[in-house]
């Protein structure tokens, strides 16, 4: 295994055909990790890190980064700045850490977390796992079976093709669904959520109203759902393609 370090400046580091330990150090720099299993770590400054094949490990530090995954079961971590990562193919873990991170899972099951900030979290094929973290955050699901979290802050969720699960834990403030399916997708809602009696599908029935062309499920405690083009007396007759408590 072959250990490249960078320096105080613009770094362009290439890494052989097996697996290597790639650090950037200081500056803006260029890390290409090539071939094998490979650890690559920009540290300061704005860098931009390809994974290439392999399952490789990527952290872009502090700063505004850029990272692929490329070919192979990644980990990247964006860390601290307004960060986009690119997952590739396979089955890809995605951290936004700090910052308003755009994140893009690519091909595979992929788990991205957002993080702190804005982010933009999209999963395109895939059955994948994406949530939002703190902040106004965007999620699509993309094309699979996915399960998306916005968590705290007033997030959009669009599910894309595929039985969708969006979650509601609590405290998560107003979010709006594109693109709700019903009998297709599913609105998973923590029992007794915000402090509220709600145990099943028919108690939140009767916390559904119609706003215009939309349905807002009031969560209690501030939260809300909007359903974007969902007729609220659907909702009433059978409550139970919409909503799952547990």
């Amino acid at each position: 295994m072959a250990t490249l370090g960078g320096g105080a400046f613009n770094d362009s580091l290439h890494g052989t055909a097996t697996a290597d330990v790639v650090l950037g150090h200081g500056g803006n720099d260029l890390i290409f990790g090539g071939g094998g299993g490979d650890a690559l770590a920009g540290n300061d400054g704005q860098d931009v890190i390809f994974g290439g094949s392999g399952d490789d490990w990527t952290s872009g530090g502090s700063g505004d980064d850029w990272l692929t995954g490329g070919a192979g079961a990644d980990v990247q971590d964006g860390n601290d700045g307004n960060d986009v990562l690119f997952g590739g193919n396979d089955d890809d873990v995605q951290l936004g850490g700090a910052g308003d991170d755009n994140l893009r899972g690519g091909n595979g099951n992929d788990i991205e977390l957002g993080g702190d900030g804005n982010d933009i979290v999209e999963g395109d094929s895939g059955a994948d796992l994406m949530q939002g973290g703190v902040g106004s955050d965007i999620l699509r699901g993309g094309s699979g079976d996915d399960i998306l979290d916005g968590g705290a802050g007033d997030d959009v969720l669009h599910g894309g093709a595929g039985s969708d699960t969006f979650v509601f834990t609590g405290g998560g403030g107003n979010d709006v669904v594109l693109d709700f399916k019903a009998g297709q997708d599913i609105l998973q809602i923590s029992k007794g959520i915000n402090g509220t009696d709600i145990a099943s599908a028919d108690d939140l029935s009767s916390r559904v109203q119609q706003v215009g062309h939309n349905t807002v499920v009031d969560l209690g405690n501030g939260d809300s759902i909007t359903l974007v083009n969902v007729n609220a007396d659907d909702v009433h007759n059978n409550p139970g393609d919409y909503f799952s408590v547990q």
